[in-house]
């Protein structure tokens, strides 16, 4: 009988503690849904950008959130670098203004090394952009790189990388 009560004791808080542990993790990622699903369509309305997915690295806590995004317009690397810009301080802005988030975030405030941004181009009838012409633009780990695919190989290839600090510079020129 002792060995049943005690077995009780020990299992209650195990299930309570694992149960928490758990909605807290969904808690979290849920959270983070939101604020992505959230600011997509903040992009969308403000800059014509369309959610292609969303991700991150979020094992324990956050320490990267991403976000991808569709532009159905062909671009220079400078109208490409005003919408990574843009879309990097948006996204930042909502994720370290929401407070219920803050808890879970592996460092507060996140900056532009903790988000990754993906913004893919395509004619406005949703073809493939030209040879020679941005196909992706990212920003990743405060990395900003301009890829276009070149029809001879079909792969991608970077035109042009700068940190996110060279890229706020030369935009407010």
């Amino acid at each position: 009988m002792k060995l049943k009560i005690f077995g009780t004791i020990v299992a209650i808080p195990l299930i309570v503690f694992g149960y928490c542990s758990m909605s807290t993790s969904e808690n979290y990622e849920q959270i983070a849904d939101t604020i992505t699903t959230e600011t997509a369509k903040k992009l969308q309305k403000e800059k014509g950008l369309i959610l292609a997915g969303t991700g991150g690295r979020m094992m324990n806590d956050i320490q990267m959130m991403m976000i991808g995004l569709t532009f159905s317009h062909e671009v220079t690397v400078e109208e490409a670098r005003e919408l990574l810009i843009y879309s990097t301080e948006k996204y930042l802005l909502e994720i370290n203004n929401n407070e219920k988030i803050r808890l879970y975030l592996h460092e507060y405030p996140l900056t532009a090394k903790n988000i990754e941004i993906e913004i893919f181009f395509r004619n406005p009838d949703g073809s493939s952009v030209g040879p020679g012409k941005i196909r992706v633009a990212t920003a990743y780990e405060g990395i900003l790189t301009y890829s276009v695919k070149y029809a001879e190989n079909k792969s991608l290839k970077s035109i042009h990388t700068e940190t996110f600090e060279q890229a706020l510079k030369l935009d407010q020129k």
